[in-house]
């Protein structure tokens, strides 16, 4: 992958579970944090300091003592489309990533799609940030309060598309306009990384389950602010 990007360390830890190849990680990271990831599978791409195990294993005392803050990213499938379509049932790691991250007492931040049991979350969309050409809606639940920075538009943009049945076929480009990673958007990997706000490291498997770092360097940076001391504690 390039160089990593510059930033300003704010001395704060977290740990990513779920991490993948590093997505939400890197949005911390841009936050300001020193990340460290957890994956049950191995992830050669990852791009900071790296632990393969299943989170099941993981001790919330062990959280407690070294990180910050907790971040989570419990794998999908049982909520997502692929669910519905094809009625397969799959494990759901939600109620054990909670129970986990509330045990360490520690700030957390728990990331799913659409329809996933998460509690009072707060929803993010590509529309929302400046240079994103994606829309990936993704919900957020925390113990801190956490806000939007800016309203979610009624009516999305048009995405890119090779689908000759769509009535925009032809009319967009994956370089200027909106592209749907996944599914029938088929745009290319680099114009897919492009779109995300630069995942040149991933995979394109990988940048199908990714959040764009966006994301995750605002929620990061509300959850550096929550950690901050005080004056009269400073």
């Amino acid at each position: 992958m390039s160089e990593l990007p510059r930033r300003v360390p704010n001395g704060l830890t977290v740990i990513d579970l779920c991490c993948k190849q590093g997505g939400s990680s890197m949005g911390y990271y841009l936050a300001g944090f020193d990340v460290v990831g957890v994956d049950r599978e191995p992830q050669p791409r990852y791009p900071f300091p790296f632990i393969q195990a299943d989170l099941r294993d993981l001790d919330s005392d062990w959280l407690a003592q070294n990180f910050d803050a907790v971040a989570g990213s419990p794998p999908c499938w049982a909520h997502s489309d692929l669910a519905h379509r094809t009625g397969r049932e799959y494990e759901d790691f939600i109620p054990e990533t909670r129970a986990l991250v509330e045990a360490s007492g520690l700030p957390y931040v728990i990331e799913n799609v659409e329809g996933a049991p998460l509690q009072t979350p707060l929803i993010l969309c590509g529309t929302m940030f400046d240079g994103l050409r994606v829309s990936r809606h993704r919900l957020f639940e925390s113990n801190i309060p956490l806000t939007v920075p800016r309203p979610c538009p009624k009516r999305h943009p048009l995405h890119y598309t090779l689908d000759k049945r769509k009535a925009h076929y032809g009319r967009l480009d994956q370089w200027r306009d909106f592209v749907q990673v996944t599914g029938g958007g088929n745009c290319s990997r680099a114009a897919a990384s492009d779109a995300m706000g630069g995942l040149d490291w991933m995979t394109k498997d990988g940048m199908n389950q990714a959040v764009p770092p966006a994301y995750t360097r605002w929620i990061g940076q509300q959850l550096a602010e929550h950690l901050a001391p005080t004056p009269a504690a400073a």
